[in-house]
């Protein structure tokens, strides 16, 4: 009896550790409604730093690094921890102040530049709504 408990502990915890579900995350990047970049929080090794620029025909433009020489900009601060806005041209910064979004948390929203950061526990493949 007691063989079969430990070898059900066992396995419980060997499932566990080796689930990775729970543990990725994809970050959604959307500016003007569409989808303008996507990535997995876990394959994150150094930061990456993404300016995004919308634009007055509803297309956006995504720039490696920082680049502020434009109308209206986000700068994005990816890391294996999160997700950040570190700049902004937007007249309140709200998004700044969000801080760092974690798997769980609200979205990033910055509404006078178009953008909505989320990071979901999926692709896309799952739920088509989350509530917060």
């Amino acid at each position: 009896m007691s063989a079969i408990l430990i070898l059900t502990l066992l396995l419980s915890v060997i499932f566990v550790i080796t689930d990775k579900s729970e543990n990725d995350a994809y970050i959604t990047i959307r500016s003007c409604g569409e989808v303008v970049w996507t990535g997995s929080l876990t394959a994150v090794r150094d930061e990456t730093v993404l300016t995004v620029v919308p634009s007055s025909d509803g297309r956006a433009k995504v720039i490696e690094g920082i680049d502020t020489s434009y109308e209206h900009y986000n700068v994005i601060s990816i890391t294996s921890d999160g997700v950040s806005v570190t700049e902004s041209d937007c007249k309140n910064r709200i998004c700044i102040h969000q801080g760092l979004m974690t798997p769980g948390d609200l979205p990033i929203v910055c509404l006078p530049n178009k953008l909505l950061i989320t990071i979901s526990p999926d692709e896309g493949n799952g739920a088509d709504a989350y509530t917060y």
